[in-house]
């Protein structure tokens, strides 16, 4: 598998330096982050990436990478799904690709789970055939600042050169609407809302599912979110080897067992007593009686 490494230009003139002060701060450090400023755990985190739909000419591949020592560069260090042609029927529905025709990953499976270790800083990529016959010819990162004339990859001829200082927001994160078969810009078919009021997720969002999507710089860099999309979720924490999503249990008690038979009574000692004497004068009578009837 091929790895390619993006990087922090080292080298500026006086007049970047404001640029690369500001870029050395970025991302912020934080306990949580999913968003473009970044991806980042506070505890081993695995995530379910499940595959939508792509759109537009170019032949693309998702990528995960981790951010080197100083943040001064990220490698590319697991590939998610990647295209296998550039649509499923030339130039129908957009360049439309699926998964299972146009669209692949490593195993085959349109899920993808992938594990976020502690602490460390990652950031997705979108890395693009534009023609050149080369699948790592260009990126659209994930993380805006990444998006910027300040990061580049060796042998590669793409330079996003119209992001200026801070980059070009280049993927739009959570419950936003794609309109494929409508040239509306993104922030229309949202209700006026931008790309950058999508621009991160909460903990509960990822634990619901939530929807992630690339801009691919294409187009002249049209920005309408449309050219790889996908789904996030928290992938269910093993219990004894196993793993399960949410369930309810319901308690079955066991039977009540049957009722014993009622124990007969035990009469006074008093009824007792008066029974003996009851019996004793019976036998009495019976003795006399016979007495009175011998010769």
């Amino acid at each position: 598998m091929t790895t390619l490494t993006l990087v922090k230009k080292t080298s500026f003139t006086v007049a970047s330096l404001a640029t690369t002060m500001l870029l050395s701060i970025c991302p912020p450090v934080r306990a949580f982050m999913f968003g473009t400023s970044g991806i980042q755990f506070d505890q081993d985190t695995s995530i379910n990436f499940t595959f939508d739909q792509s759109h537009g000419a170019y032949q693309s591949s998702l990528w995960v990478a981790q951010a080197q020592s100083g943040n001064t560069g990220y490698t590319n260090i697991a590939r998610l799904f990647y295209e296998t042609k550039p649509s499923d029927n030339g130039s129908a529905n957009d360049w439309q690709g699926s998964f299972g025709n146009a669209v692949t990953s490593e195993n085959g499976s349109i899920t993808q789970t992938f594990k976020f270790l502690q602490d460390q800083t990652y950031a997705l990529l979108l890395w693009s055939d534009s023609g050149s016959g080369k699948p790592l010819e260009q990126y659209a990162s994930s993380s805006t600042f990444m998006n910027s004339p300040e990061w580049f990859a060796a042998n590669t001829q793409f330079r996003r050169d119209d992001c200026l200082v801070a980059g070009c927001q280049q993927a739009v994160f959570g419950d936003f609407n794609l309109d494929y078969n409508s040239g509306d810009l993104f922030t229309s078919v949202n209700g006026g809302k931008g790309p950058e009021q999508y621009s991160l997720l909460t903990m509960a969002q990822l634990a619901q599912g939530t929807k992630i999507s690339f801009d691919d710089a294409g187009g002249g860099n049209d920005a309408d979110f449309q050219d790889f999309t996908l789904s996030a979720e928290l992938a269910p924490k093993p219990v004894n080897g196993l793993a399960f999503r949410n369930f309810t249990v319901s308690a079955q008690l066991p039977p009540e067992p049957a009722p014993e038979p009622a124990p007969e009574p035990v009469p006074e000692p008093v009824t007792v007593f008066g029974t003996m004497l009851g019996i004793g004068a019976l036998a009495a009578t019976r003795r006399k009686k016979k007495q009175g009837q011998e010769p």
